[in-house]
């Protein structure tokens, strides 16, 4: 479904990312893992179209992506949710909600994938009204990924959705995901969590300095050494 082969990007005169390459097949919840600055974020926005400096191949589906700008890379269904949920956040949850649907297949479908999001995030439906920016983070961030299905997404792409929020909103967090592949909904998850990305992942690939180090079956990573050692603490 999706496949990147050898992508470079930079930010002027530093490499963030570096030969990097990984396939997404339809159906699946594949971790991009790392710390902080590994090149989790720089590979998704290359992904999204947002990284104009960079080099290599993206295929979405069998089609070279490269030259397409990002609003059409949504129109295909390629979603993304950034990392840091990036709300209006003077604006009520509906208000955010409806600007996800901007496509002309998202506004045709908008009242259906809102009452979607509101049997996934029930707290949506009870706060549709409240200003955004008033809410939880972990609330705000149901919220973003909510804003993120109206857009009526094939494959999306979750950048940290669980980062700074509490134990049982992390939890929730990475059930819903699960969520979204039983809604047909293949996943691309770009997490520091290892631990509970590979509980959930189907496959997963672990970044360092902008270079992709490991890659496998959630249980390979699970089952690695270097893994254990580098990130779970083991």
């Amino acid at each position: 479904m999706l496949k990147i082969k050898g992508i470079n990007a930079y930010y002027g005169d530093l490499h963030a990312i570096k030969d990097v390459s990984l396939e997404v097949k339809h159906g699946e919840i594949v971790a991009l893992l790392g710390v902080n600055a590994s090149g989790k974020s720089t590979t998704v926005k290359s992904i999204s179209g947002l990284i104009e400096n960079l080099d290599g191949e993206i295929y979405y589906n069998g089609e070279c992506i490269n030259e397409m700008p990002a609003n059409k890379r949504t129109e295909l269904g390629l979603i993304q949710v950034p990392e840091g949920r990036q709300l209006f956040p003077f604006l009520t949850v509906r208000e955010n909600l409806e600007m996800g649907a901007f496509t002309k297949e998202a506004r045709n479908k908008l009242n259906e994938n809102m009452e979607r999001v509101f049997e996934l995030f029930p707290e949506m439906k009870k706060k549709e009204k409240q200003i955004a920016g008033t809410m939880s983070g972990g609330e705000q961030q149901m919220c973003a990924i909510g804003r993120g299905l109206m857009s009526n997404p094939k494959l999306i792409m979750l950048d940290e959705p669980t980062l700074g929020l509490a134990p049982l909103i992390v939890k929730k967090i990475f059930n819903i995901i699960r969520e979204l592949r039983d809604m047909n909904i293949t996943v691309l998850l770009i997490e520091q969590n290892v631990r509970q990305s590979l509980k959930i992942a189907d496959r997963a690939y672990m970044l360092s300095n902008g270079k992709i180090i490991k890659e496998g079956t959630a249980l390979d990573l699970m089952d690695s050494n270097d893994i254990k050692q580098g990130y779970l603490g083991v």
